[in-house]
């Protein structure tokens, strides 16, 4: 029999936010608490054999009333060396509900605060009140430092456009309040909207090298590089002053066991102008941890199609949705939409299972879940990557769900953001 790792429970998917960012802008889906007696059933079967549990999800989990019952639950049946991770918007973590949670004991609690900057953080989370957040974060702040080290306290941070040049004077402004880390991710694109504020690209580093030079022919090359390369796939012969380059590019990556997209090429032209910008204020915020001895976990800035891993198979994490349902993976639990590639995608919901007449370790251990693992234990040998190709730019059946991909894996994988490291969640 084989044991999950680590547990991610929703505890609720109810939240008194609303991001800009924000996955509930854009699903349909019934705001629900988890139930405590089946939280008690999950905690009896299974908290015994993990290294971590993780109480929070696509919601803000001191929303749920149960939240203090639900942690002494699980220091009562977790092994003393596993884990407790919480994350929080901070809104609710008051002095005295800190005072309770501290008590029974949380190891990792990260605040979301994605700027120093108090009237940008009002606008990007709607809702907030940045004072009050910020004052919640030095108190937590203030008791680990009266306590010693007995938990880590962090931050996330989600990266855009609009806030990315404000990096490096979080990291000093949390670092002298004594976090211990910050996560940083990039922003999914739940629409296109959501895609312009972006700052990264999604073709991998290798073909994006291989084709920069032809970035200084113009827009209007590029395009008929694009004419010619679709003319290509069709079997339609267009000549242009360019069309040697591209054949020169197609060798080169081929040879490196890459592809070209072309159309996304043409679409990323701005945001690869500006990553230079990104890059100074990644270096900036690095030197500025490493004097404060901050551990700051950046995003990578372009992917790299054969160094993508599951973060979710990698640290073996199933997730625990608020109604009991079981899925592999956040990303995967509600049915949502995403812009990426050029393309706006469906994310289908992924269910192994439901903990409400299901014991989790059986479902782990099914055929189907088990495999779902096992292909993705090497994802750039089994799964496609979809910012390389160029039909992903060009309404690819594949490319309109995750139901399947070109390799027939179902469901499909081959445009997560977090298996190439631009997205990231504190699991």
């Amino acid at each position: 029999m084989d044991y999950p790792d680590a547990l991610q429970i929703e505890v609720t998917n109810k939240c008194n936010f609303s991001c800009q960012m924000c996955i509930r802008r854009v699903w349909d889906t019934s705001p629900i608490d988890l139930n405590l007696n089946l939280y008690k059933k999950i905690a009896k079967s299974v908290f015994q054999h993990l290294k971590r549990l993780i109480l929070y999800g696509l919601g803000e989990p001191f929303l749920n009333s149960s939240f203090l019952d639900m942690l002494k639950i699980a220091r009562e049946n977790l092994s003393k060396d596993s884990e407790i991770i919480v994350s929080t918007n901070g809104s609710t973590l008051n002095p005295r509900l800190a005072e309770k949670i501290l008590r029974i004991g949380v190891d990792n609690i990260s605040f979301s605060i994605d700027t120093s900057d108090a009237e940008k953080l009002k606008h990007i989370r709607s809702g907030a009140e940045p004072e009050s957040l910020i004052d919640n974060f030095r108190n937590i702040a203030r008791i680990k430092r009266l306590c010693g080290n007995s938990f880590k306290i962090g931050v996330e941070v989600v990266l855009m456009r609009s806030n990315f040049m404000d990096l490096p004077k979080l990291v000093e402004k949390v670092a002298e309040e004594g976090a211990d880390y910050i996560l940083v991710s990039h922003v999914i694109p739940y629409t296109e909207t959501m895609f312009l504020d972006s700052i990264y690209v999604t073709m991998s580093k290798k073909s994006l090298d291989i084709t920069k030079s032809i970035l200084g022919y113009g827009r209007k090359a590029i395009a008929d590089a694009i004419y010619e390369a679709i003319g290509m796939i069709y079997g339609i012969k267009i000549e242009h002053k360019v069309s040697k380059i591209i054949d020169e590019f197609w060798m080169e990556a081929e040879s490196n066991g890459y592809w070209i997209n072309l159309p996304l090429l043409f679409e990323s032209v701005d945001r690869i102008s500006m990553i230079k910008e990104v890059e100074e204020a990644f270096n900036l915020s690095l030197k500025t941890a490493h004097e404060y001895s901050l551990d700051l976990k950046l995003p990578s800035l372009y992917p790299d199609a054969k160094k993508r891993i599951c973060p979710y198979v990698d640290k073996g994490t199933v997730f625990v949705r608020s109604d009991g349902v079981i899925t592999p993976c956040s990303e995967f639990a509600y049915r949502h939409p995403v812009y990426i590639n050029a393309h706006i995608k469906t994310v289908n919901p992924v269910i192994f299972g439901n903990s409400w007449n299901e014991d989790i370790i059986d479902v782990w251990n099914k055929e189907r879940y088990v495999v779902f693992r096992e292909i993705r234990r090497d994802m750039p040998k089994n799964i496609p990557w979809c910012g390389d190709c160029p039909y992903s730019a060009s309404k690819c059946f594949f490319a309109e769900t995750n139901n399947m991909d070109c390799y027939l894996n179902e469901p499909g994988c081959s445009e997560c953001l977090y298996s190439v490291g631009l997205a990231q969640c504190n699991i």
